[in-house]
């Protein structure tokens, strides 16, 4: 057996039994195996005999230690975040959506059973990482797995490029060459915040991350990636804490000064269609425009939508007999566009009021920590590098599907996350408060402040 797959084994069972009395560690593990997707890798292969399910036995042992350490999960009085509330209200729009539509197949089971894994991660997550400490460790796991795809990017053979585009590396939501680059984009605010923290190893890390993630994002030579980076970069400045901000504009020139040395040909003749090739990027268009043209002819049939897996059995009727040929592909390209068309209008309204949600997190975060924080440098940054994920989702959604993707809903999480662990640390600076004054307040009902105030005066 090779090392690899030795290597691994060890990982994966000493995770799974260390969850049992350290549940941040199944969260961890479950992550890492999200990006790492080991029945991909050729390590991996070896390990099919097992035939372990290794998501569902970690999410198994997760559920499993957070239930027998609930009295030491610090989650605050309210069990439900009004976020959580809303990814429960989207996975209830989808079962009501498969149920009320065209048809039920073995997508709809797929996608269903994906979400619904999804939904009771995110929750189990929401409840264990709610620490300082804990968001940390995300930060440096997000760091790790950026560089982990990034070598698996460089080192890919041939075969894994379609049309001198990277694709099949990492778990099936990084399949397509669109997916990675756009999780990578999204990943790379929180290997800046690392690479902004004290510590040589740290910065060693957070730099070869970052090398080799913006390689692999050169290396996808996705349009609609490279759009949502470069807006959220833009944004970025706007939204960093003032005094990072000469930092954040040279690590973003910096950063584009290395993706234009690491680029080559294929990437800049294509991010060039943007601007300089009015009939391919025409094409393009067109084939988008005839596709959401239909999504909304759909809409207008199905207003309840047409269930869970179905846009793309659906969409031929919608769409002109000469226009089919030339798609090639039924996709909706879109977030917003296959969440409305498939989930209804019911299922947009709350998908958007969960967006909304999560931002608005965010948003009251930010200005509580500045002001009752005393020491909120790090939670700035964390809010900071959540803030630019879900806009490189949300922005890179709107030419790319990613409304089943994992990854995204665990960033529209986070902002839960952030927020207990804020409140945490409000309390307990509040209890330490409250001692210390009990401690001064004692030492001078002994009667010590008077004789401070004589020696005082006597000076």
């Amino acid at each position: 057996m090779p090392l690899r797959s030795i290597a691994f084994m060890l990982y994966f069972c000493g995770s799974s039994a260390a969850t049992l009395a350290f549940p941040l560690v199944g969260v961890l593990c479950y992550i890492t195996l999200y990006h790492v997707y080991p029945q991909s890798t050729w390590w991996g292969k070896v390990l099919q005999p097992l035939g372990i399910r290794y998501a569902f036995v970690c999410g198994l042992c997760l559920l499993i230690g957070a239930f027998l350490n609930l009295n030491r999960l610090k989650f605050g009085r309210r069990f439900v975040h009004p976020v959580e509330w809303g990814v429960l209200l989207v996975l209830l729009t989808m079962l009501l959506a498969a149920s009320l539509g065209t048809m039920w197949n073995y997508r709809t089971d797929a996608l269903i059973d994906k979400m619904l894994k999804v939904f009771l991660f995110t929750l189990l997550m929401t409840h264990v990482v709610v620490t300082r400490r804990g968001l940390w460790c995300l930060a440096i796991l997000f760091t790790v797995m950026t560089l982990y795809l990034g070598h698996e990017a460089k080192n890919a053979p041939p075969s894994a490029f379609t049309h001198n585009r990277l694709d099949g590396i990492g778990g099936p939501d990084f399949q397509a060459s669109t997916g990675l680059a756009i999780h990578l984009f999204a990943l790379l605010p929180f290997v800046a915040v690392v690479f902004r923290q004290k510590g040589l190893w740290l910065k060693a890390l957070a730099f070869l991350a970052a090398g080799y993630g913006v390689n692999a994002i050169l290396l996808c030579r996705t349009r609609s990636a490279f759009v949502a980076g470069v807006v959220t970069g833009l944004l970025a400045i706007w939204y960093v804490p003032r005094r990072h901000r000469r930092w954040l504009i040279v690590v973003l020139v910096l950063a584009a000064t290395g993706g234009v040395i690491l680029s080559d040909q294929w990437f800049r003749e294509r991010m060039l269609t943007i601007v300089r090739s009015p009939e391919e990027r025409d094409q393009s268009a067109a084939s988008r425009l005839t596709i959401w043209t239909g999504a909304w002819k759909m809409l207008k049939d199905h207003p309840m939508g047409v269930g869970i897996g179905q846009f793309e059995r659906e969409i031929v009727t919608y769409i002109e007999e000469e226009d089919r040929a030339k798609l090639g592909t039924r996709d909706a390209h879109n977030t917003f566009v296959l969440c409305a068309a498939e989930t209804g209008i019911l299922g947009l309204a709350v998908y958007l009021l969960l967006l909304g949600m999560a931002w608005g997190t965010l948003a009251k975060l930010n200005r509580r920590v500045k002001a009752r924080v005393s020491d909120p440098d790090l939670f700035q940054l964390l809010i900071f590098a959540s803030r630019l994920s879900l806009l490189v989702y949300m922005i890179g959604g709107l030419f790319a599907s990613r409304f089943y993707t994992e990854g995204m809903w665990i960033l529209i999480a986070l902002p839960v996350c952030l927020d207990r662990a804020v409140n945490n640390e409000i309390r307990a600076e509040a209890r330490d408060g409250v001692v210390l004054e009990g401690l001064l307040r004692g030492w001078t009902n002994r009667g010590h402040q008077p004789q401070v105030a004589m020696s005082g005066g006597g000076q």
